[in-house]
């Protein structure tokens, strides 16, 4: 999706709060066009906001937006390698969050893949890809996390039956399982996870061993984890103890 000067202009808007056109083309040895052009890619995917002379990061208000960029290449192979498990004209659940917002955006390149969620964000982050078509589950709207939750959201899950749910997790342990930061999110994934023949986790290896405080499901409901392939080998044995298929990319 992005080349490597493409990956390092994110990277420096982690830290810097603008970047100048001039100060780009200097760092990388490339032209004035080349940069406008790299800034525009970015701007399309709601990575930053062009300004006179250069760019500054997007603010969403929310940490969804700047979670996304941190271990980027990571969370888009996972997304990348989701988004192949999905066929043509196929409806998938997909829930909030930095990786399962790609994985959308994945699908977005196949033909007749509806995507079900509680995501807001989600939404607007797949805003400019009209082939993919989304259905937006009802709720009570979480400002912070830009999603939807609540009585009504599991109330319109119910109508659905589906055979992939994708699902992404603050943190797998064997105690806990699938656990978020979120009480209210993990009511919703439970209830994903009852609308779906398999269940996919969604994850990067550094939270395959840690643990957070809300309990979404126990491993044993979990019929495959994609994680990259920095995962450890106390975390490969977690999963494979609890019969779980592992992918890593």
């Amino acid at each position: 999706m992005f080349n490597q000067r493409q990956l390092e202009i994110i990277d420096l808007l982690q830290t810097e709060d603008k970047v100048s056109v001039s100060e780009l083309t200097q760092r990388f040895g490339v032209s004035l066009v080349t940069v406008r052009q790299d800034l525009k890619k970015l701007e399309d995917q709601g990575v930053l906001k062009r300004t006179h002379g250069g760019a500054i990061p997007v603010d969403n208000g929310y940490d969804t937006s700047t979670r996304m960029w941190n271990n980027y290449e990571q969370k888009l192979r996972i997304a990348q390698r989701a988004a192949s498990m999905v066929s043509d004209g196929e409806t998938v659940i997909v829930e909030t969050g930095s990786t399962c917002s790609l994985l959308a955006r994945e699908l977005a390149s196949k033909r007749g893949v509806t995507v079900i969620t509680n995501s807001v964000f989600l939404c607007n982050f797949v805003r400019r890809c009209p082939a993919l078509d989304v259905v937006l589950l009802g709720g009570s709207f979480q400002h912070d996390a830009e999603a939807n939750v609540g009585p009504l959201t599991k109330l319109g899950l119910a109508q659905f039956s589906v055979d992939k749910c994708f699902i992404g997790a603050d943190a797998i342990s064997e105690d806990k399982g699938v656990s978020t930061i979120n009480l209210f999110r993990a009511e919703v994934a439970r209830a994903m996870a009852k609308s779906a023949k398999k269940m996919i986790v969604l994850a990067t290896s550094d939270k395959v061993g840690a643990s957070a405080v809300a309990s979404s499901f126990p491993l044993a409901s979990v019929h495959t984890v994609i994680t990259d392939k920095d995962l450890s080998r106390e975390g490969r044995s977690l999963l494979d103890g609890a019969g779980v298929e592992v992918i890593t990319v």
